[in-house]
């Protein structure tokens, strides 16, 4: 039987370490991209009383582009972490009895069918959890009928408000622990996975678009295509060989889930979270104690290993193996190093530091 993460039910919901982990998460880079979108935002704008050249342009366009993109994560954070402004995580979460109802024609919004409640919302893979465990945690709902949910093996939580109504409930398919490419969620990671396979484009497009920004903008001279195309060509370049190695790595995991037929749980203990490090562990592999660094990490994964001390192996090729958690949307890899009881200390590459989550929450 698969065991998963769950959140406490005994203390307040604030205090539930995976639920931190999931506001920490939501709050990651939120002040330093807000930062970078005003200031692409107030060059984007200065760029607008500069001669009308085609590097100035590209300038304005490559500006425009990356206030957008960092302008939204504030607003992912202000979203995400509005049940904590509400003060619904004070109270501890709720294990209820549920299941998804079906979806109605031309509405995306998902509805869970608890006792007498119907919580409206969008919950994508949540819903089909809650469907597969006939359960779901609760938070709320408050005055306002508004709610928070989470559901076992999600490392995430979805706002929900009361809904009114009668919905038909989704039939629920028992499936037997096969195969992971068999199970439509892990099919949906494993394309993921794919993409990851092309990491190489992370760095090369950022590089081709920057060095064609300073070709225009040397004829005629366009002082901030040069600027913003220097610094995409530079940052390009430094991240091609990273990304080539995780690219590597990444395909090895490809190869590793499509060429397994079973799910392998491992018992793990993961070394306490250091900064700049990679996340790391000792499991007892089939062929021996091992230990196992994830490269690129992913909370889901890693909050279940952690809460439950089982780590479910989609596949091996090589010395990469894919881990995932079964009937949940997620597949990461990692690095396995037999016969080493203590990790090698390589620090996490520089690239990795943009997006290495804070895990200090992680029980010890």
């Amino acid at each position: 039987m698969v065991q998963y993460l769950e959140p406490r039910t005994d203390v307040p919901a604030k205090d539930d370490w995976s639920t931190g982990l999931i506001l920490q998460d939501l709050r990651w880079g939120t002040r330093a991209l807000g930062v970078v979108g005003l200031v692409a935002a107030a060059a984007a704008v200065a760029c607008l009383f500069m001669p009308t050249t085609p590097g100035t342009i590209g300038a304005m366009s490559v500006l425009v582009l990356a206030a957008l993109t960092c302008g939204l994560t504030p607003l992912i954070h202000w979203t995400g972490t509005r049940a904590e402004r509400r003060g619904l995580l004070e109270q501890p979460w709720r294990r209820v009895r549920a299941t998804a109802a079906e979806k109605q024609p031309e509405d995306v919004s998902d509805r869970l069918l608890l006792d007498g409640l119907v919580l409206k919302g969008w919950f994508d893979d949540l819903a089909d959890m809650v469907l597969e465990r006939q359960e779901v945690f609760v938070c709320g709902p408050d005055e306002h009928g508004k709610a928070v949910v989470r559901a076992a093996g999600l490392a995430k939580m979805e706002n929900a408000v009361v809904d009114t109504g009668d919905y038909p409930a989704r039939e629920r398919v028992e499936r037997p622990l096969g195969r992971p490419l068999d199970d439509p969620a892990v099919a949906g990671a494993h394309q993921g996975l794919r993409w990851g396979a092309r990491a190489w484009l992370w760095a090369a497009v950022p590089a081709g678009a920057g060095g064609v920004l300073v070709l225009l903008s040397l004829f005629p001279l366009a002082p901030a295509g040069l600027v913003v195309g220097g610094l995409l060509l530079g940052a390009g370049l430094l991240g091609i060989p990273v990304s080539i190695e995780i690219g590597r790595w990444y395909r090895d995991a490809v190869t590793a889930v499509e060429n397994s037929d079973r799910w392998t749980p491992v018992p793990i203990t993961l070394f306490p979270w250091e900064p700049n490090q990679n996340v790391a562990g000792l499991a007892e592999m089939p062929g021996g104690l091992a230990l196992v660094q994830f490269v690129v990490t992913d909370l889901d994964v890693i909050a279940n290993i952690a809460d439950t001390g089982v780590m479910w192996i989609a596949g091996t090729h090589g010395d990469v193996i894919a881990v995932g958690v079964p009937r949940v949307r997620v597949l990461t890899f990692a690095v396995v190093q037999p016969d080493r009881d203590t990790p090698k200390e390589d620090p996490v590459p520089w690239i990795q530091r943009l997006r290495q989550p804070d895990l200090s929450g992680l029980p010890r």
